[in-house]
């Protein structure tokens, strides 16, 4: 199911039939066919978290996991007129069957269209605005504005290979991403650049040479605890699971990438990690929550337009409005 930030026209059957802004479009009996009124995405200023409603006080240690990285990881799909991050699927499943008992914090930055090596130059940015307009901010940054954070799970490279760096600089580009994470004693995980059947055997060598990289990197960093490669995670050669560009998830192929991601970290990284961080503190400022049904969101305005000089910018564009995945039963919430 899509959720659609704006006020659309939908068609069921044969029928035409408006639908608000909150409202779900399940695509096994309709699909979107105008949209009336271009409405912001939550996602226009990272980074957002999903975290579990709950009533009363908070418990009193949450596991904290921040999910870093591209297109990828915002989960860019449709040219950008939807996205569903893995991240919320990856939190579904670790709360519904919680390790622990604990609770659980998902963060989300993911900038489209970013390549790893601007990440690294900006890794200590206030502010990184990807080529959607979406704004975000430095890996360092968030490490030390929104933590603690007991996991770092990094997925980037793909646009290096497109702009046809070399497995060696795009490793360093990484390398320069987890030792922000090892010098705030954090761990991290490395996810190598998803496979895309689109782009031929040339890209899946190429692909293969950066994941082979990153394994070697774990073998060297004990605070990089996992290289997972997304191929073993999402079959390839389901259409299903990708988007018609051949190269993005798409919204099926998101959301079993987070479940199967989640099952491997709970059962191979979670065990080994030091105790939880402390949870967010009641008054954790929040631009939105979602409601139990029908989940609704708004965002506050954002400014657009050309970047300030001293912003850490990969391209300052006229924004694309785009649509976004709500979490059932979970807050998504800006900090």
């Amino acid at each position: 199911r899509l959720w659609s930030a704006a006020p659309v026209e939908v068609q069921v059957m044969n029928c035409i039939v408006p639908m608000q802004a909150g409202c779900y479009v399940s695509p096994m009996n309709a699909f979107v066919v105008h949209h009336q009124v271009p409405q912001p995405s939550p996602l226009q200023q990272m980074p957002v978290a999903y975290s579990s409603c709950f009533s009363g006080p908070p418990p009193e240690k949450a596991l904290r996991i921040l999910c870093y990285g591209d297109s990828m990881t915002v989960g860019f799909c449709c040219g950008g007129r939807a996205f569903d991050p893995y991240a919320r699927a990856l939190h579904e499943r670790l709360s519904s069957a919680p390790v622990a008992g604990e609770r659980f914090e998902v963060y989300l930055c993911g900038l489209s269209g970013m390549r790893a090596d601007t990440m690294a130059d900006c890794i200590n940015g206030q502010e990184l605005v990807d080529v959607m307009g979406f704004r975000g901010k430095g890996l360092g940054r968030i490490l030390d504005e929104h933590g603690p954070f007991d996991l770092v799970a990094i997925m980037a490279g793909t646009n290096d290979m497109s702009f046809g760096r070399t497995p060696s600089q795009i490793l360093e580009s990484l390398r320069s991403l987890h030792g922000a994470c090892r010098r705030r004693g954090i761990s991290s995980v490395a996810l190598a650049p998803p496979p895309a059947p689109s782009r031929g055997a040339q890209w899946e060598e190429l692909r293969t040479r950066v994941l082979d990289s990153l394994r070697e990197l774990a073998d060297e960093e004990p605070s990089l605890v996992a290289c997972i490669d997304p191929a073993e995670l999402v079959d390839r050669t389901n259409a299903e699971m990708w988007d018609p560009d051949g190269l993005h998830f798409s919204p099926l192929g998101s959301s079993t990438f987070g479940k199967n991601l989640a099952a491997l970290v709970a059962e191979e990284v979670l065990p080994h990690l030091p105790s939880p961080s402390p949870a967010s503190p009641p008054d954790t400022p929040r631009g939105w929550e979602e409601e139990p049904w029908p989940e609704r969101a708004s965002c506050r305005e954002g400014v657009w337009g050309a970047a300030p000089p001293e912003m850490c910018s990969w391209q300052a564009m006229t924004p694309v409005w785009a649509t976004a995945v709500p979490v059932c039963a979970f807050a998504l919430v800006q900090v």
